[in-house]
């Protein structure tokens, strides 16, 4: 009777095991998330805070993003200087659109208002992904069309 009750009270304890080890498991899982909330958040902020700096810290991007508000001539390096940004932008949306779609961010990471307003204040992002269009991934065409261009 004894191993009976033995055998009985080691089955218990691994049944108490196994749950103990499921909710350690379900709590480790709640941990992981909130990290990779906070870890998007950051991502977002990172990414944001990298486009201002550079125009900041660029010497005479600000000049030439004034020069294009006021429909001035721009020299050619103030051009140049704009080309390169608005292909930076134009990477960075299709960057967070690749990772959006691979579900490693999640779907409300993209900010299309903000995109919108990019367009708004820098017309040359547009002309930027216009002329890459025909090397982007049509997904991702179809995405800044339906939810940015075209709205």
């Amino acid at each position: 009777m004894k191993k009976i009750d033995l055998g009985q009270t080691i089955t218990i304890l691994a049944n108490i095991g196994v749950i103990a080890g499921i909710i350690f498991l379900a709590f480790e899982l709640r941990q992981n998330n909130e990290l990779l909330v906070a870890q998007t958040t950051y991502s977002q902020f990172a990414i944001d805070r990298e486009q201002r700096m550079a125009i900041i810290q660029t010497d005479g991007l600000l000049e030439a993003m004034v020069k294009v508000q006021s429909n001035s001539p721009l020299s050619e390096t103030e051009d140049l200087r704009l080309q390169f940004l608005y292909n930076d932008m134009v990477d960075t949306w299709r960057w967070q659109y690749r990772e959006v779609q691979a579900g490693l961010l999640p779907n409300d990471f993209i900010d299309v208002d903000s995109w919108r307003s990019t367009l708004d204040i820098l017309p040359g992002v547009l002309a930027a992904f216009e002329d890459d269009r025909p090397v982007l991934d049509p997904e991702f065409v179809r995405f800044v069309d339906e939810n940015v261009v075209n709205r």
